[in-house]
């Protein structure tokens, strides 16, 4: 009778109690708080077409952003696409969150958007103020996505003194 009174609660001291509540909610705190603090995509992101770079692990939804005061502004924690003209796809995102790791993509990976196959044929740094956008958003003959992140030097309101743009065409 004694060993089944070790396993039921009810024939327990009250430290024993204590003990084990104590115990108990140091070991499930730390998981609950771990747990509850993960970004979580909303509802509405499933609906997203979706970026998958195996290279690098990614798989992000992609929400469709539009230019506001000349600005293009993306979610914090998936990427956002502009599509101003055909055959040009325009994806961006913050390289602390959803882009973190773009800078290890190489030319030549594949990577997969809405469903249909990318391969990336040219990646490079360029200073912030160097950038024509209309050259950018240009229209393309061929199916093109330009992927563009932060990159350089940090300034305030999560911009940065450069950017990282990958350039990838439809196979």
């Amino acid at each position: 009778m004694e060993g089944v009174c070790r396993l039921n609660p009810f024939c327990w001291s009250r430290r024993a109690i204590r003990v084990f509540t104590v115990g108990f909610f140091l070991i499930m705190l730390p998981i609950y708080l771990y747990i509850g603090f993960q970004p979580v995509a909303s509802i509405e992101a499933l609906s997203y077409p979706e970026l998958s770079i195996d290279s690098i692990s990614l798989n992000t939804p992609v929400e469709s952003i539009t230019l506001t005061d000349r600005q293009l502004v993306a979610s914090d924690d998936i990427a956002g696409v502009y599509n101003a003209n055909p055959g040009k796809t325009f994806i961006i995102g913050h390289s602390s969150t959803v882009f973190q790791n773009l800078y290890q993509v190489q030319i030549d990976d594949t990577f997969t958007y809405d469903d249909r196959t990318y391969r990336i044929t040219n990646t490079e740094i360029l200073e912030k103020s160097a950038i024509n956008m209309q050259t950018v958003l240009a229209p393309s003959v061929s199916d093109t996505i330009i992927i563009m992140t932060c990159a350089g030097e940090p300034l305030p309101n999560h911009d940065a003194t450069h950017r990282f743009i990958v350039t990838a065409i439809a196979e």
